[in-house]
């Protein structure tokens, strides 16, 4: 898969509701021992990330990830996002920084989020 697939495949998996096919697509997406780190903390394996994106959905009804670039070298990725409402306004604009294990899938995730100013356009 290359880094541009890893990256739309991941960021899909923030809409799957369903909590056994979120797991599958983790399985294909993350390291067994992958982490996730935003401004709210640290998660550390695919539990803990699947219970947070649920959490997510909870919170932003029918919000979509859409990667916009991916910037890749080595085994290191950065993703720019766009996140979009259920009427499909963008709600936030975010950069994600990732660390690629050697069977190609995400070890370790980054994410910061861009200031609202910079939300107006995709």
């Amino acid at each position: 898969m290359t880094p541009d697939d890893l990256w739309n495949r991941y960021s899909a998996i923030w809409s799957i509701s369903d909590t056994a096919g979120r797991g599958n697509e983790l399985s294909v997406c993350l390291a067994d021992e992958a982490t996730y780190c935003d401004r709210n903390g640290l998660l550390v394996g695919h539990d803990a990330i699947s219970s947070y994106m649920a959490q997510f959905q909870a919170s932003v009804p029918g919000g979509r990830f859409h990667i916009s670039s991916v910037l890749h070298h080595h085994d290191r990725s950065l993703a720019q996002w766009f996140l979009t409402g259920a009427d499909g306004s963008v709600l936030q604009m975010g950069t994600s920084f990732g660390a690629i294990s050697d069977n190609g899938r995400l070890l370790a995730i980054s994410g910061f989020f861009h200031p609202a100013s910079s939300t107006a356009t995709a």
